[in-house]
């Protein structure tokens, strides 16, 4: 489903509820902009190194569209079915710059981004600083106390004294007329009364004036069509009735501080559910909600690194999965012999490209009657369709992702494979990649070679081509017989396209 400002009170809070028992949540974001001029992005890159050139990425530009599907295994424990709740959430903050890079609009504007609905409809968002200065501002510490709309301050010093007439006049006679309601018995039953429409400079007098000489009366203003005007109103309230009054108004600034926290309140419901939380090629996603949602990035790597895996202990890149064991090899037919070639699974990267390798295999499986995973849109979760093609729109991308991630996830959350695939995420173009979870691997084993002029992006047939090709053997030790093959290592070769 499509949210925005109308939906998101009833998006947000259905997100809460389902949560923690959520089997795993997956995740894709839309940017204004993912690269910035003079900043280059080099093979050699350390991943501290890179980390440093994403995070100015990443400060600069915003989020248009958030992605979120959770993703539920059934009350049984069967893990062949999974049931999806899918979110689309436009977002637009209410404060604070827009920065755009000319690319990065132009290929959401040609993959139908609704420029009106992110900008109209846009839910707002802060970041975790910001919404705790909101509560702090908008829900005080002593609202139970004085539970009014806008409190009249105590004098710390001599109060306010008039001296234009027409000022002095307008209070004598607000003030009188407040005593004669207060004093006629006939309107006892009433709980408020209207004192003055006046300026922001005139309502300080009568707080203060009224604090003083009326201390049992509770006294607010509500604005009305002029700017800077305001009504204000004394009320006459017994216990029961300051009760109702304040607890209402506690709703009201809680609702109103919910609404100018926005996003953060789901990004913060993620964090605490500690969920396995997944992405395809997610490095850039986690480093944007982490700058828009919890705070500044920070300058040190390793400082970012422990940050979010506090938040987020469990991650997984479907993008780096797919090239680790046991992915990304084509599972063994039945017959094949334990030692046959195993062949590669996956031609591209690409989400769209792993996507249909998934569904291709659950669908001959279907054919022979062998058990697959399959993944059923929740009611009212169905905007993305079997036949759906909506690549580049945040929700179905994380759709996409969390599919993919359903047909390795048992493999992925086992004991064994789980230390050295959780926090791992791929980092383009480049020799190594993340790891969020502990150090990161820079040291080079084996032998690079970068080659030059291919036109064809066929990973299998250069691994074909390199079949016959053995480990050397080192000068001065015998090369081993047949006898010995056990004990012979075979390449290992991996692909990986720069350009």
């Amino acid at each position: 489903m499509n949210v925005t400002k109308a939906n998101f009170t009833q998006a947000v809070e259905e997100i809460e509820a389902l949560l923690p028992s959520a089997s795993f949540v997956a995740i894709d974001e839309e940017m204004t902009g993912i690269s910035i001029a003079g900043i280059v992005e080099r093979l050699e890159d350390t991943p501290a190194q890179r980390y440093m050139k994403l995070r100015s990425v990443a400060s600069r530009y915003n989020i248009i569209q958030f992605g979120i599907a959770l993703f539920h295994a059934p009350p049984s424990g069967e893990v062949d079915t999974y049931t999806a709740h899918v979110y689309n959430f436009y977002l637009f903050p209410e404060a604070g710059p827009i920065n755009m890079e000319g690319a990065a609009i132009a290929f959401n504007r040609d993959h139908g981004m609704d420029w009106n609905m992110w900008i109209r409809e846009g839910v707002p968002y802060v970041n975790r600083i910001q919404a705790e200065k909101l509560a702090d501002r908008i829900l005080p510490k002593d609202a139970a106390e004085h539970p009014t709309i806008e409190e009249a301050p105590r004098p710390l010093k001599p109060p306010m004294t008039l001296s234009r007439a027409a000022d002095i006049e307008m209070a004598d006679k607000a003030i009188s007329a407040l005593r004669s309601w207060l004093a006629n018995e006939a309107r006892v039953d009433e709980t408020e009364f209207e004192v003055v429409t006046t300026n922001a400079y005139m309502r300080r007098f009568f707080y203060e004036t009224l604090g003083i000489q009326f201390p049992s009366l509770i006294v607010e203003s509500r604005p009305t069509p002029t700017r800077g005007i305001s009504t204000m109103f004394a009320l006459r309230l017994n216990e029961a009735q300051k009760a109702e009054r304040a607890a209402k108004l506690r709703a009201d600034k809680e609702e109103e501080l919910a609404r100018k926290v926005g996003f953060r309140r789901v990004f913060k419901a993620l964090s605490d559910a500690r969920r396995p939380v997944v992405g395809h090629g997610c490095m850039m996603d986690f480093l944007f909600a982490f700058s828009h949602f919890e705070g500044p990035l920070p300058e040190s790597y390793a400082e970012y690194k422990r940050a979010v895996h506090t938040l987020f202990p469990i991650v997984f890149d479907t993008q780096l999965l797919i090239q680790r064991d046991p992915f990304r090899f084509m599972p063994l037919r039945a017959e094949a012999a334990h030692d046959a070639p195993r062949e590669p699974r996956f031609g591209s990267k690409a989400l769209g490209n792993v996507y249909k390798v998934f569904q291709e295999e659950a669908a001959l499986a279907k054919t022979k009657g062998f058990p697959t995973i399959e993944v059923m849109f929740a009611p009212s979760h169905d905007r993305y369709g079997p036949q759906s093609d909506a690549f580049h729109e945040a929700g179905y991308d994380a759709y996409v992702t969390g599919y993919v991630f359903a047909h390795m996830a048992q493999q992925a959350l086992a004991p064994e494979p789980l230390p050295r695939l959780n926090g791992h995420m791929t980092m383009f173009r480049a020799l190594y990649d993340f790891n969020l979870a502990g150090e990161d691997d820079v040291t080079a084993v084996g032998v690079y070679v970068h080659v030059r002029g291919l036109t064809g992006r066929d990973a299998t047939a250069i691994t074909s081509a390199f079949a016959g090709i053995t480990a050397p053997v080192p000068d001065g030790v015998t090369k081993p017989s047949m006898a010995d093959v056990d004990h012979v290592v075979s390449v290992d070769l991996v692909v990986r396209w720069i350009n």
